[in-house]
């Protein structure tokens, strides 16, 4: 592998888990290392009366969504991945944010890049909760066209065991 792997980082323990596990790969295989963070759209809060009217996103499951984020959402999500990669102490990684659907937006910069592997964090919700709340990796899974990697709790401590 001499291409890329893709970490989606999104502040949570387990996504610095994941970005520890996305780094060992990277500097054991030669890879690049891209680190990104997708900023999330939002509920359009005025949704269209007239059936006809335009809606910006929408996925026919909830509300229709908007692109409507500030420079401050923007910049808050690249201290977040410079506070990522300081943390778990990751050289040389390009950083990465972007606007959107992050299943999607995840898989789309896979592609662009080329990647060998995306790797993310699981929250450990549960099949249950994750069933109704959605889950990104499971998103993930279903829609990338290269492997991904969920990292489950615990797993960063065992790698690092002797």
């Amino acid at each position: 592998m001499n291409g890329s792997i893709v970490c989606g980082v999104d502040g949570s323990s387990d996504s610095h888990r994941a970005l520890g596990v996305a780094a060992q790969f990277a500097r054991r295989l030669g890879a690049k290392l891209i680190v990104a963070n997708v900023v999330a759209y939002v509920p359009d809060p005025v949704v269209p009366t007239n059936a006809y009217a335009p809606m910006a996103h929408w996925t026919g499951y909830g509300p229709p969504m908007t692109e409507r984020r500030t420079d401050a959402d923007m910049e808050a999500s690249e201290a977040l991945l410079e506070h990522a990669v300081a943390e778990v102490a990751v050289d040389g990684a390009e950083l990465r944010t972007m606007l959107g659907i992050p299943a999607e937006r995840l898989a789309d910069l896979a592609d662009d890049e080329g990647a060998d592997l995306i790797v993310v964090g699981s929250r450990g919700r549960g099949s249950f909760k994750a069933a109704f709340l959605g889950s990104v990796s499971n998103s993930l899974i279903g829609i990338a066209r290269c492997p991904v990697l969920v990292v489950p709790r615990g797993a960063a401590e065992t790698a690092a065991a002797p």
